[in-house]
């Protein structure tokens, strides 16, 4: 079932209920590579980085500083980059994405999200940056200060503007959204 949260490249954006949908059909191998990934919002090349260096994560800090060397992008203005805002869970959930295989060649993780977009009934389906751009897409809409989304995506605001300016969930959408982004701990109740 489509309802029209696409991005202007034609990334899907998933909403919570397609979120928790989709990810019951991620085999438990997969699962945390796809969580990870979500809640962090990185690049898919930078989780496959990050799967490598795991002293880019700072348990005292619950927080990911991604060195310049870890984003490489041709753009990149940035030094570091710092993604904070995890949960309260997310040791946990590090520990697990880490004790997976490394997570599979782009090509590959894009064929699996296809076949679970498939099996979940999601249209468009979930490509690799499909859990970056719902992440960023849905703290937009909370209403976090986007100078804090922009330094933690990497992003500048004109990028995002590019991107979300023409998504718009339901109001009941947003309240999954914000009770989502709470349990998360990346907005404040």
């Amino acid at each position: 079932m489509e309802n029209g949260l696409v991005t202007p490249d034609g990334t899907k954006v998933l909403t919570v209920a397609e979120y928790d949908r989709f990810v019951n059909f991620i085999p438990a191998k997969f699962r945390p590579v796809f969580e990870v990934n979500t809640i962090t919002g990185l690049r898919y090349v930078e989780l496959q980085r990050l799967h490598d260096h795991e002293e880019w994560y700072y348990t005292e800090r619950n927080q990911i500083i991604l060195p310049k060397e870890a984003q490489r992008k041709v753009k990149q203005k940035l030094v570091k980059r710092t993604i904070d805002k995890l949960p309260a869970t997310f040791p946990y959930l590090l520990k697990a994405f880490l004790e997976c295989k490394k997570p599979p060649a782009r090509n590959t993780w894009f064929e699996n999200l296809e076949r679970w977009s498939y099996k979940a009934g999601i249209t468009p389906k979930v490509n690799p940056k499909t859990p970056r751009k719902t992440i960023e897409s849905w703290m937009l809409k909370a209403g976090i200060p986007e100078i804090e989304i922009y330094s933690r995506q990497g992003h500048d605001p004109i990028t995002s503007l590019k991107h979300y300016q023409s998504l718009s969930f339901t109001d009941y959408e947003l309240r999954d959204i914000k009770k989502r982004l709470v349990e998360w701990g990346i907005l404040n109740n």
